[in-house]
Parts: structure tokens; C-alpha cells; sequence
């Protein structure tokens, strides 16, 4: 539930911030470290119910950080919406790869209890 909250705040003000609404960058890279914690605290939940996904989502969350801190040095100036883009399909994709592993763990937990 926390990645989801802190998923879902990350792109609002993210958006904000994109669309020039107000100082919230830093709120959005809180948010974003907030969600990666929380993404890889379900890594380490879900390392049994789903090994390869977690691994996956592991490297990801290394890959939205790292990102999201070097994409103002990339392609800056006119195009640098495609990196704004870019980001954001990172995030999406992370936040489905939370939702697929948080799923994996619940079946799991689910399997264990019945068995």
C-alpha cells in the first residue's frame, strides 16, 4: 500500500512539477525515494514467491533513481521532454512491477496458508 501511495504522489507532483505548478521537485524526489524504498522492501518480501520479478524490480528501482538524478544533464535544452518521458515510463513500469510482485506475495501467502 505504501508504494502505491507514494507511486501515486510521485506522479502528481511530479506532473506539477512538469507542468511548471509550483516548487514541488524536492517533494517529488522524496516521493520517488519513498516509492523505491518501498519497492525494494517488497523485493525483500517477495524474494521467495517470485525470484526472477524481484531481481528485476530490484535493478529497476537502481534504474529509476539513477535517472531521475542524472536526467537533467541529458539532453538538455529544447528536447528534454523526451527525458521527462522517459522517467515517467520508468516510474509506470516500476509501479507495475510493484503491483506484480505485491500479487506474487499475496499468492503465495495464500498457497502457504491452504497447504
Amino acid at each position: 500500500m505504501l508504494a502505491r501511495l507514494a507511486g501515486a504522489l510521485t506522479l502528481v507532483l511530479g506532473a506539477a512539477h512538469a507542468f511548471g505548478l509550483g516548487p514541488v521537485l524536492q517533494l517529488h524526489m522524496i516521493g520517488g525515494t519513498v516509492f523505491v524504498l518501498a519497492l525494494w522492501a517488497l523485493v525483500f518480501t517477495g524474494f521467495r514467491a517470485a525470484p526472477k520479478l524481484a531481481v528485476l524490480a530490484f535493478n529497476w528501482g537502481v534504474v529509476v533513481v539513477a535517472f531521475g538524478i542524472f536526467q537533467l544533464r541529458l539532453v538538455p535544452g529544447e528536447y528534454h521532454w523526451t527525458m521527462q518521458l522517459l522517467h515517467l515510463l520508468l516510474g509506470l513500469s516500476a509501479m507495475a512491477q510493484a503491483e506484480r510482485l505485491g500479487a506474487a506475495i499475496k499468492r503465495r501467502e495464500a498457497g502457504t496458508a491452504a497447504g
